[in-house]
């Protein structure tokens, strides 16, 4: 008998292979048999085949499994005296003869052969770890699950595959094979796996040995631009030494593909900043640019971003290549208060790089960019880096007239005129990545901590220029003391400031150079609540047109202040936000007004969004026009998505200084935190207007603001809380003589019953809310909603005749004067007590219609509900692969919206779907 595990799992058994069950059964047997004689756990088996994703049901499907197992072993007449598979504790032992398994025979060769023993030549060596190699006949296990990485004691097997790859062609060619067959089969292995420098080291030998050396160096550098492009690395110092060998071992005529010897004509680029890290995605795009014929390229980007560390390392870089014959560069002082540097200045400091006497240069400035060109033409390409651009004007009289010249260009501005008039490339350059800016600090205060590195990375928009600031200050008191006090925002831009480098100064520069229409509007966003402003929130700020504002907002865009992102919104980095709110408060009574405009724009424009949702309903509040308009409950919805955390700022910013206001934005985001279902988020924000309601003085606004405040509490289970708010709701409704707001108090109260388990209690308020609305008019949504609370109540008491009466009463005003929304919620329920009644034709039915009553709406809550209905009925009239299909549909909105229901259905997917494996 031999079990095979080096490609598909199978059983050797005389001249038959026996492959045992399905893709589990064969995982199992693997894992058991990589150790013998040994008890594995069932946690460890468990975690192995699902990886923290385990069903409820694993344990016990691994031990059906396993009985399976045994069964089919010996059903192929594998008795216990070749394999057995033993029940041990919490686990399960393995007893067979090792050297039957395929992995445990490899593992013994490559020790072998790695020289244990004494006495071994390459032949021999070599001999051997053909042997191992040639027990492979696929991936380990015949690959893993789909999907799913393989758990370690897989991966090791893999790992020891390709060490013994390298193992035996470092053999073959030591034993004196024939070089290019090696070549041929070291090639495609050191494409597929570049980080084992191991094969690029092999290839390369094998090449010099086969008469290529042009084609080894071609090979290292393959590797070392790999290495710098995906890890930020250099290769290890045994390829380094292997590279440079080969190096000193050719003649002058062999030439190399690149060489560290300086150019020959003006090397002008400055030093690179020291502890450059990182920018591999942008080093490469620069590197696909130019190697695509690109001649002229320009990286824009905001202050501080890092354009010129970067534009100066692959500068440096490319001049290192042999067809280049020199650098020229100026910093054209775009950056600066002082007037940037004109064009013909810089090209007489170039022609004279150049070789050009003084005399010589002309005076007139085309004249002078044509001689500039002139001597350019007769040249090697010459690599020319223009530094902190202010215009596109700056830079025209300084382009190449012709030749393999590299001409790069780094600014604030997206010079626009530039792309559109030479069709030059653009990269934009952004903050460093999460990795990058970790790498960059933990270079300076080592990784201990990290944690507290992340924080600062953060805390400084991840830009270069405030992280090296940071970083000189992170042995006062170490990264978590500069963390704290970076942490507050009036003080933040004041630390992130040296002796002569600062980021207020990089972004007091940028912002003077605007025109005071543009510098206006950029001192209205640094005050506005919240991170991404729209175009109408901007209008608003700064009490201007729309069109106007969007043509500012460019403007700002093109200066790297401000970025755009989907959906005509705007965003600034927290230290450009910062600055923009320091700016802001030079002038306070601006900054008022435009905060006031701002939020009664947003709760003008909340309270639209919010009679679109629920058209049926008692209005909020009389409102202006907000110049805004939603055409459906879904653009309502997509709207009130995108503007939730700036309304919620909103709310948080007004509630000191302008109580009224922040109750009333609030309230307009009601009918979005109901069909969200942001349970907590809603009990913190109507907790916070409640409080500035009553501040305010308004009784009216309290009243709305707590009976909705006890929705959300009787959803998270926190009944009681719920019903005092809903009980100070109807108090002061009652005061003040608002009846309708008195009955809807009621039926307020009485979902807090049913939602604790109270029913009967429930039933007592409704019919009490009943009774008032009969001497209400305009009530129909109201009574809509008793009659469906009073069929949810009944429900629960098991009285499936009443509660369908009511459902069905309710579904008639719905319909007749209600959204698609409640007509929907109506439909679950009736879906719900059908079921229940034991009548699932009906309840699918009602289901289906609710299903498309909620897409109507846009409410993909109560969409799942539906589906939920759905699938339990189709499952309850034999249906379960249709019925599991919208199950698990119902369950993916619940997980993402975090309905209470969530677990419960989880379980009852679990146990429909007996086996989660494939």
């Amino acid at each position: 008998m031999e079990l095979r595990l080096l490609g598909p799992i199978e059983v050797g058994h005389g001249d038959a292979a026996i492959v045992p069950g399905r893709r589990m059964h064969r995982l199992l047997l693997g894992l058991l048999a990589l150790r013998p004689d040994a008890v594995v756990p069932t946690d460890d088996l468990v975690e192995a085949l699902w990886q923290g994703r385990a069903p409820r049901t694993a344990r016990s499907m691994i031990h059906s499994r396993i009985s399976e197992l045994r069964a089919a072993l010996t059903s192929g007449g594998l008795g216990e005296d070749r394999i057995a598979i033993l029940t041990s504790g919490d686990g399960y032992r393995m007893v067979l003869d090792p050297e039957a398994v395929d992995a445990h025979r490899f593992r013994q060769l490559l020790a072998r052969a790695r020289g244990d023993q004494e006495g071994l030549d390459w032949p021999q060596r070599r001999d051997m770890l053909r042997a191992a190699v040639g027990l492979w006949r696929g991936p380990a296990f015949g690959g893993w699950l789909p999907n799913r990485p393989a758990p370690p004691e897989v991966q090791a097997l893999e790992d020891a595959r390709l060490t013994a790859l390298e193992q035996c062609y470092e053999a073959e060619l030591n034993a004196g094979a024939d070089a290019s067959s090696v070549v041929d089969a070291v090639t495609p292995l050191a494409a597929q796996h570049p980080s084992r420098e191991r094969f690029t080291a092999l290839l390369m030998r094998a090449l010099v040995a086969a008469g290529r050396a042009g084609e080894a160096l071609r090979a290292y550098e393959r590797h070392r631009r790999w290495l710098a492009a995906e890890l930020g690395t250099d290769p290890d110092p045994a390829l380094r030494r292997l590279h440079l060998e080969l190096l000193r071992s050719l003649p002058p005529t062999a030439g190399t593909p690149t060489t560290t010897a300086a150019p020959p004509g003006p090397a002008q680029l400055p030093a690179v900043p020291a502890g450059f890290v990182g920018r591999q995605r942008e080093l490469a795009h620069l590197d696909e640019l130019v190697d695509g014929g690109t001649r002229t390229v320009a990286l824009v980007g905001p202050p501080g971003v890092g354009k010129t560390a970067l534009v100066l390392h692959w500068a440096h870089a490319r001049s290192r290549r042999p067809d280049i014959g020199g650098q020229l560069y100026a910093d054209l002082r775009g950056n600066d208060d002082a007037p940037p540097l004109p064009p013909e200045a810089v090209l007489e400091r170039f022609l004279r790089a150049l070789g050009v006497p003084g005399e010589a240069i002309p005076a007139d400035p085309e004249e002078r960019a044509a001689r500039y060109r002139t001597e350019l033409a007769h040249r090697t390409a010459m690599v020319v880096v223009l530094d902190n651009v202010a215009t596109s004007a700056q830079v025209r009289p300084l382009l190449p007239g012709s030749g393999e010249h590299l001409l790069l260009v780094t600014s604030r501005h997206r010079l626009d005129g530039l792309v559109a008039s030479h069709g030059i490339g653009r990269l934009s350059v952004t903050p460093m990545t999460e990795q990058e800016a970790d790498e960059l600090l933990v270079r300076v205060a080592g990784p201990a901590q990290r944690a507290s590195l992340r924080r600062v990375a953060a805390l400084c928009d991840r830009l270069p220029l405030a992280l090296r600031i940071a970083s000189a200050q992170l042995d006062e008191g170490g990264a978590a003391a500069l963390a704290d006090r970076l942490a507050g925002e009036g003080s933040r831009l004041g630390l992130l400031a040296t002796e002569d480098v600062s980021v207020r100064a990089a972004l007091g520069v940028s912002a003077r150079a605007l025109p005071e229409p543009i510098r206006a509007m950029f001192r209205s966003l640094g005050v506005h609540p919240g991170q991404r402003p729209s175009t109408r929130a901007a209008a608003a700020l700064a009490d201007v047109p729309v069109t106007t504002a969007r043509a500012l907002l460019d403007q700002l865009s093109a200066a790297h202040l401000v970025q755009p992102i989907a959906e005509d919104r705007h965003q600034l980095h927290d230290l450009v936000r910062l600055f923009a709110a320091e700016q802001a408060a030079t002038r306070p009574e601006e900054a008022e007004a435009a905060l006031v405009r701002v939020l009664n724009w947003y709760r003008d424009a909340t309270n639209e969004a919010d009679r679109t949702l629920r058209p049926a309903e008692r209005p909020n509040f009389d409102s202006p026009d907000p110049g805004i308009r939603f055409g459906t409950p879904a653009a309502a919805l997509a709207w009130l998505d995108a503007e939730a955390d700036n309304l919620v700022a909103a709310v948080e910013s007004a509630a000191a200084r302008h109580p009224r206001l922040a109750w009333q934005i609030a309230a307009a985001m009601y009918g979005w935190l109901f069909r969200r279902q942001h349970r907590d988020r809603w009990v913190q924000l109507y907790t916070l207007a409640g409080e500035a309601a009553r501040v305010a003085g308004d009784v009216a606004g309290e009243a709305l603001i707590a009976s909705r405040l006890a929705i959300p509490l009787s959803l998270l289970d926190r009944h009681d809380e719920a019903a005092r708010c809903g009980g100070r709701a109807y108090q002061l409704r009652q005061a003040s003589g608002d009846q309708l707001g008195a009955a809807t108090a009621l039926l307020n109260l009485a979902a807090i019953e049913n939602n604790a388990g109270r029913p009967q209690e429930a039933i007592r308020r409704l019919t009490e809310a009943e009774q008032q609305s009969r001497t209400l008019t305009d009530a129909t949504h109201l009574r809509a909603l008793v009659r469906s609370n009073l069929g949810e109540a009944h429900l629960l008491t098991g009285r499936y005749r009443e509660a369908i009466a009511h459902y069905a009463a309710a579904l008639e005003l719905a319909e007749a004067g209600c959204g698609a929304r409640d007509v929907a919620e109506i439909l679950v329920g009736l879906a719900r007590t059908h079921r229940e009644a034991g009548t699932a034709r009906d309840a699918l039915s009602y289901a289906e219609r609710a299903v498309t009553q909620a897409r109507t709406a846009g409410d993909v809550l109560i969409e799942a509900e539906a589906r939920e209905q759905s699938g339990r009925a189709r499952i309850d009239l034999g249906d379960l692969p249709s019925g599991l299909g919208e199950l698990r549909g119902a369950l993916r909105t619940y997980q993402l919206k975090g309905h209470r229901s969530t677990d419960a259905l989880a379980r009852y997917v679990a146990e429909l779907a007996a086996d989660d494996l494939p």
